[in-house]
């Protein structure tokens, strides 16, 4: 499964790729791997890969004018689907100990275009309306990762 994150950080790519390999070996409970170049910053473990963008921010650009949210972050996701059940829900404590680190703004959205989560000046948004699919794995269960308190409504796409 694609999903991305948008985030609003005063971070550099390079600290926030750094701090989001933490956070992933301590969810994960085993090292991650790090790679770092000029185009994009990759974070992988055998759940998920992470890509920071740091050439490539024209979806940024499209983001913040169709979704009307400040950020100036895109982080591409690739959860695996073997291990999709435990990668799911390691990404959601990588994204509560994000939400914590940026100032405000966070996007979660699926196949580029479904939003899931909206965090706008720290109040959290969880979309309501979902397909089939989306209702097996976004669960209240799930939810209770992010550890924040969270309001449901229908969020466009």
């Amino acid at each position: 499964m694609n999903y991305e994150l948008f985030v609003k950080s005063s971070l550099y790519h390079r600290s926030l790729g750094e701090m989001i390999n933490q956070y992933v070996t301590e969810t994960v409970k085993e090292n991650s791997s790090l790679q770092i170049n000029e185009d994009e910053i990759v974070v992988g473990c055998r759940f998920f890969t992470l890509f920071i963008e740091i050439e490539d921010v024209s979806d940024i650009t499209f983001v913040q004018k169709h979704y009307n949210l400040a950020l100036n972050v895109c982080i591409r996701i690739q959860l695996f689907g073997r291990t999709f059940n435990d990668g799911i829900g390691h990404l959601f404590k990588v994204i509560s100990k994000l939400m914590k680190d940026t100032e405000g703004n966070l996007l979660f959205l699926e196949d580029g275009s479904t939003q899931l989560l909206r965090m706008e000046n720290g109040s959290l948004t969880v979309n309501n309306r979902l397909d089939k699919y989306q209702t097996k794995y976004f669960t209240p269960s799930l939810l209770s990762i992010l550890n924040y308190p969270y309001i449901e409504k229908e969020l466009s796409s």
